[in-house]
């Protein structure tokens, strides 16, 4: 291999490294936090309104799963956080389908349809 090539290669690996290198990490952490704290939200909303449907147990794993992706949000695992949000929103989902309740899911495609 030719130095040339080793010296381009070398210069492609620090130009694609040196923008990761410069990002804030508390900066990111926060947009981090930010989106898994967003994907909980329209969740949370739907299960307290349907949370006459849900038993006391729904009720309770409800609520511990609220906590428990907060924690996670805004602590050191948004990613875990954002997993955890996902399965609350099945377990609402559950809830709606044993009621028999039938909301779409994205309103305004439903409307242009």
């Amino acid at each position: 291999m030719s130095v040339r090539r080793m010296l381009v290669g070398a210069g492609l690996a620090g130009a694609l490294v040196a923008p990761a290198a410069a990002c804030d990490l508390e900066e990111l952490n926060a947009h981090l936090a930010a989106v898994c704290l967003a994907a909980v939200e329209e969740t949370e909303q739907v299960a307290l309104a349907r949370s006459g449907e849900a038993s006391a147990a729904e009720q309770a794993a409800i609520a511990r799963a609220l906590r428990r992706v907060r924690e996670l949000c805004a602590g050191a695992d948004p990613i875990a956080g954002a997993r955890e949000a996902a399965r609350l929103a099945r377990l609402v989902g559950r809830i709606e389908g044993r009621a028999g309740i039938t909301i779409p899911i994205w309103p305004k495609e439903e409307a242009k349809r």
